[in-house]
């Protein structure tokens, strides 16, 4: 009898709470300890039943109190509706699927019209309304348990906070670290010596009166204060005016923390002190008291401009966003190099509508020559059709592997039907080809999306400089600010005296830059002076663009995926 006539079909749904998790125990298996342990044990339920999983669904680290947060759950629950023949939906333990009785009976039900049933490796009910009630009964045990432990760990929260401790994260200035103390590791908080003192030139700075939190924003970041790095956003990026503007006004920083509303003295070292601490205040106070509020303004620019005069001094120095009211009451903004409110840079301010329109123009410099990007385009195919057929051998390979373990599949669930050879054998050689199935699929998946998506990124980049003038004018700020973050690094904007529009010069992003220098080499080779040129007229293979330079490391993927 084969496959499809003794096994039902089902998932798995393994899911942990928090990321860390998965780190642990990651040289054994990728997904980390806690969901190989899960996969493990509920792989042994579906032969139990006897099942066989055909998908699964990890829930990496979301700590959701309900169901409709969690990504992978409503995933399984599309797939579920789309994939009538599945029988049954196999967790590690009720509480791993849910956090509250409502969605436990909420998805109960919706299974049921699915004439799907859940079954939790754990907890063997079996089946009748006896079965559902005890269901019922330790679902609500968990929520009850749930709502327990959050009041637990709120009370010991409030405890810590009373006591000095800090609670959760720590904030700029400070680092979270784990010390020796008779013989125990303790969490504790430290000073970040590389953070910290430009934490304090930042308050320093502020109590002068003289910076907005926009100019603050711009001064810090090119001194270069910048976030310390995370899981969800793991590239360093210049601290936000927002952020600033909340440590402004954060006591933590003369040693004190707040909890649920309340202040208490802290235990970590104060990096400010209370007369800084109070002139920051004052402010605050009075640009609030007189309408003069420290707003941020998000223009599309903010953040790429900077000056080139201060660069021709050897100093960083971005453009600041500001406004000037007239006695009409007409606002007119304009970028200005923030040194030179210091009396430091004898750059004027620039009109925000004369910098927009010197951009837009900026662009038409971005455009390759069309018989530039026709070549790199023939070649671009060449290895698009290359790559594809070594990914098309893959695939065929992969579905003949797929095929060997499902025969192999058949034979042992033959030979447990028959008791020809022990059963603990034959579920240690079931489990390993479940294994290798997960491994064979995952990479099928892989591979067709590479043959779905290969030549769409390849041909991306020349499609965005086909016509880069036109694409920039014609967007909205939003996408303008993707496609500065695509192409560019800075713009450095000067005037220049009798221009209307300023003069702006660039520090391309690399694979952009790379495309213009080859474009440039390639214009080289081919004029009448180039000996290279008489020997080959052949632009791009003649400049040293092939194939192998096509599939470089990078390849010509924007760097960003804002467009």
């Amino acid at each position: 009898m084969g496959i499809a006539g003794v096994l039902e079909l089902a998932v798995a749904y393994l899911r942990v709470s928090d990321k860390k998790q998965l780190n642990t125990a990651s040289d054994i298996d990728p997904d980390g300890n806690s969901i190989a342990t899960q996969r493990s044990v509920v792989d042994h339920r579906a032969e139990a039943l006897p099942a066989r999983i055909i998908k699964e669904f990890v829930e990496p680290g979301i700590s959701a109190q309900t169901v409709e947060k969690r990504p992978a759950f409503q995933a399984m629950m599309a797939y579920l509706r789309d994939n009538p023949q599945i029988k049954y939906v196999i967790v590690y333990a009720r509480s791993r699927a849910f956090r509250n009785y409502i969605d436990a009976a909420v998805t109960k039900r919706q299974l049921d019209l699915m004439g799907v049933k859940l079954i939790s490796a754990r907890e063997d009910f079996g089946d009748g309304i006896y079965a559902d009630m005890m269901a019922a009964i330790t679902d609500i045990w968990n929520d009850t348990q749930n709502k327990l432990s959050g009041q637990d760990i709120s009370i010991k929260m409030l405890n810590k906070a009373m006591n000095g401790g800090t609670c959760g994260r720590a904030k700029l200035g400070y680092v979270n670290a784990r010390v020796l103390v008779e013989g125990h590791q303790v969490n504790t908080i430290r000073v970040d010596e590389g953070r910290a003192p430009l934490v304090v030139r930042a308050w320093e700075l502020y109590a002068t009166g003289d910076y907005s939190i926009e100019d603050l924003e711009a001064t810090m970041a090119d001194l270069g204060l910048t976030c310390r790095p995370t899981g969800r956003w793991p590239v360093e990026k210049p601290v936000s005016a927002n952020t600033l503007h909340k440590m402004l006004s954060d006591p933590y920083y003369i040693g004190y923390v707040v909890w649920k509303g309340e202040t208490y003295p802290g235990r970590h070292e104060p990096l400010i002190e209370h007369e800084l601490f109070d002139r920051v205040q004052d402010v605050l106070r009075r640009r609030s008291a007189n309408g003069n509020r420290d707003r941020v303004h998000d223009h599309y620019l903010k953040g790429f401009l900077f000056c080139p005069r201060c660069r021709g001094r050897e100093e960083v120095s971005r453009l600041v966003y500001s406004e000037s009211t007239g006695r009409n009451g007409t606002r007119y903004p304009y970028f200005i190099c923030r040194r030179s409110k210091e009396g430091l840079c004898d750059l004027p301010a620039l009109p925000v509508e004369a910098v927009e329109e010197a951009v837009a123009s900026h662009y038409r410099t971005l455009q390759l020559p069309s018989d530039f990007t026709s070549s790199t385009r023939a070649l671009l195919e060449e290895v698009v059709a290359d790559e594809q057929t070594a990914t098309r051998e893959m695939h065929t390979n992969l579905n003949r592997q797929l095929k060997e373990l499902d025969q192999k599949e058949s034979r042992l669930v033959d030979l447990l039907a028959d008791g020809s050879m022990p059963k603990a054998k034959i579920r240690t050689k079931l489990m390993e080809i479940k294994r290798q199935r997960t491994r064979l699929e995952a990479g099928l998946v892989n591979t067709s999306e590479e043959l779905s998506i290969g030549t769409g990124v390849l041909r991306h980049a020349l499609d965005l400089i086909a016509d880069p003038y036109a694409l920039y004018r014609d967007a909205g700020p939003e996408v303008r600010r993707r496609l500065n973050e695509t192409f560019y690094r800075r713009f450095y904007i000067d005037d220049l005296a009798g221009s209307v529009v300023p003069r702006v010069t660039d520090d391309m992003n690399p694979v952009f830059a790379d495309l213009h220098k080859t474009a440039h080499a390639c214009r080289s080779a081919q004029s009448p002076r180039s000996k290279r040129a008489r020997a080959d007229r052949n632009a791009p293979k003649a400049c040293g663009l092939n194939k192998a330079v096509m599939v470089g490391a990078e390849g010509f993927e924007p760097p960003t995926a804002g467009v």
